[in-house]
């Protein structure tokens, strides 16, 4: 899974200035808008059909997932988190608590500990994937790595992309590898290109 040289260059353009961006983000915007966010997530019909929710743990620049795992759990949903395993390649791994199952692991992001199997991708009926940046349309621009466009080729699951508002843009670029998001959720609300 490759991008052509050009292609690779324009990701890389905008990654930088999506990260740059991210990281000027006031705390307060950061704050209200994951609010927004997990209201925008826990109204919809995917997350409360769904028995098997997928979570990105965030990370302090991205929006706060923590308070959705949360919910997800004391809802009795089986909650399952990433693992990086190599490169390119994360599976899924279930969780019942964030302070008992989770410790830090590739690029410091709390990940599932040692002794906890894998569940299958196919198992999953919700993905909440994050990004660097996205189009209103579900092109989504990752950090660069391929995880999540490999991962996500293993499941048939909802795909909901959370992002912050300010983090849209019309010039995400995509190659052939990269599958559109079946909703873009940010503060501004939920998007669900081709519906």
């Amino acid at each position: 899974m490759s991008d052509h040289p050009q292609l690779k260059e324009m990701k890389k353009k905008i990654r930088t200035e999506a990260k740059a961006l991210a990281a000027s983000l006031a705390p307060e915007y950061r704050r209200s808008a994951s609010d927004a966010v997990f209201r925008a997530v826990t109204a919809m019909p995917e997350y409360r059909e769904a028995e098997t929710i997928f979570c990105f743990v965030s990370m302090p620049s991205e929006v706060d997932t923590h308070p959705l795992i949360r919910d997800a759990l004391t809802k009795n949903k089986r909650v399952c988190v990433p693992k990086c395993l190599s490169l390119g390649h994360m599976e899924a791994y279930p969780i019942t608590s964030m302070e008992k199952d989770l410790e830090p692991g590739t690029w410091n992001i709390p990940e599932p500990r040692e002794g906890i199997l894998p569940v299958s991708p196919e198992e999953l009926d919700l993905v909440i994937v994050p990004c660097c940046a996205a189009a209103p349309d579900g092109r989504r621009l990752g950090f660069g790595g391929g995880f999540y466009d490999r991962f996500l080729l293993r499941t048939d699951a909802f795909r909901a992309l959370i992002c912050y508002g300010r983090l849209l843009r019309e010039d995400i670029p995509t190659g052939e590898y990269d599958l559109r998001m079946d909703a873009v959720i940010s503060e501004q609300g939920v998007l669900r290109p081709g519906i």
